[in-house]
């Protein structure tokens, strides 16, 4: 029997596609790695082996992430946990992308604490509940 780590990156075929998705999942973070005002002001648009293009609001915004460049450079390797999966990080000017809509359970802070707010329920309970929740959206 193969481990599941050796059958994913053959299945993918490529290491590359398998960094990528390393590197989204440190992305994500992008508040925690630039701060809240940065934060607001850009965000990360794409990876491309190793180097990460970020759209910024302006180009004084582009220039002051330019000059904390190391830093991030340095947080977001810290994050994954892998020195060599970041190499460098791109800033231009274009419209940031519309931040996405999370649902309940992307609110919660892990998925073990989601888990624990629908423990016991059915399948029909939890349904409910994302079906009332999405009509009072709809509503308001």
């Amino acid at each position: 029997m193969r481990k599941l780590s050796h059958v994913i990156p053959d299945a993918i075929g490529r290491e590359e596609i398998l960094r990528a998705g390393r590197a989204q999942v440190a992305l994500r973070k992008w508040e925690e790695v630039v701060g809240p005002m940065l934060a607001s002001k850009s965000a990360p648009d794409r990876y491309d082996h190793g180097t990460v293009w970020v759209a910024v609001t302006g180009s004084a915004w582009a220039q002051e992430l330019r000059m904390v460049k190391n830093q991030i450079l340095s947080k977001l390797r810290q994050i994954s946990g892998d020195a060599k999966l970041f190499t460098d990080v791109r800033f231009g000017v274009r419209p940031l992308p519309p931040p996405a809509e999370l649902s309940q359970e992307e609110k919660h802070d892990t998925a073990a604490e989601y888990r624990k707010s629908i423990e016991g329920l059915s399948i029909h309970e939890i349904r409910e509940r994302r079906m009332n929740r999405w009509r009072n959206e709809e509503r308001g």
